[in-house]
């Protein structure tokens, strides 16, 4: 493992820590009832933590010379990346349907441009970690790029909840530091004289979900999030 990358762990723990701050008010401190809350939810945060699990524990496996126990880990992720995305899908349908008769149809599609994009992207930085498997340098940062989306989220939520950040302003925020971070690993890549394409198409993925978002009332948007969900919702 890359000298710079050895401790890689404790970026993880550390957005997990930001994930569990800003998901504490809306979800662990309405425990045991869990009231307002549904299947969907609690599936959901399974999956994201089996996620961080493995992504705090894949690092150190490498790091203590366990390389076969990292490789047998790594087989689950082929049954748990489907799950995670399939949570994120149920949780979009869950708030969409909740959503769809307190608000105006076109705001409700517009959300739409938060959760689809994220699975695609998800999605995609996890097959060219996949395809770049036996490449490690290539695979550990496609990896990291999944962890960055999950910034967000946690973020997002502890700006609204503890600092009456307005819900639009919270999201536009959490894009420009998730792709600041990018950009800070981008370049300490470059400055390394390491390749900067796994965090350059990283960069490039996280700009298009900012991209997306800022369309989201646009017409070609409200086509085809009305589309996908007259048919999948």
């Amino acid at each position: 493992m890359e000298t710079s990358y050895k401790n890689i762990s404790y970026f993880f723990v550390g957005i997990l820590l930001c994930v569990l701050v800003g998901f504490h008010q809306t979800y662990t401190v309405k425990f045991p009832t869990f009231e307002g809350l549904s299947t969907a939810h609690h599936f959901h945060g399974a999956m994201l933590m089996a996620w961080f699990g493995m992504l705090i524990v894949q690092p150190l496996l490498i790091k203590y010379k366990k390389p076969e126990w990292h490789r047998q880990l790594g087989k689950v992720s082929y049954v748990l990346l489907p799950l995670v995305l399939f949570s994120i899908f149920w949780v979009t349908k869950v708030q969409y349907l909740r959503n769809i008769s307190q608000m105006a149809k076109e705001v409700v599609i517009g959300g739409l441009a938060l959760d689809i994009p994220n699975i695609v992207v998800f999605g995609s930085f996890y097959a060219l970690a996949m395809v770049y498997r036996h490449r490690s340098a290539y695979h550990m940062r496609y990896m990291i790029g999944t962890s960055l989306l999950m910034i967000g989220p946690g973020i997002g939520r502890a700006m609204i909840i503890y600092g009456g950040i307005p819900f639009p302003v919270a999201i536009i925020y959490t894009m420009y530091f998730t792709e600041l971070v990018a950009v800070v690993f981008l370049v300490l890549d470059y400055v390394k004289g390491r390749s900067i394409k796994p965090f350059a198409v990283i960069l490039g993925g996280l700009v298009a979900l900012h991209l997306v978002w800022n369309y989201q009332m646009s017409g070609w948007w409200q086509a085809f999030g009305g589309w996908f969900a007259s048919v999948f919702f």
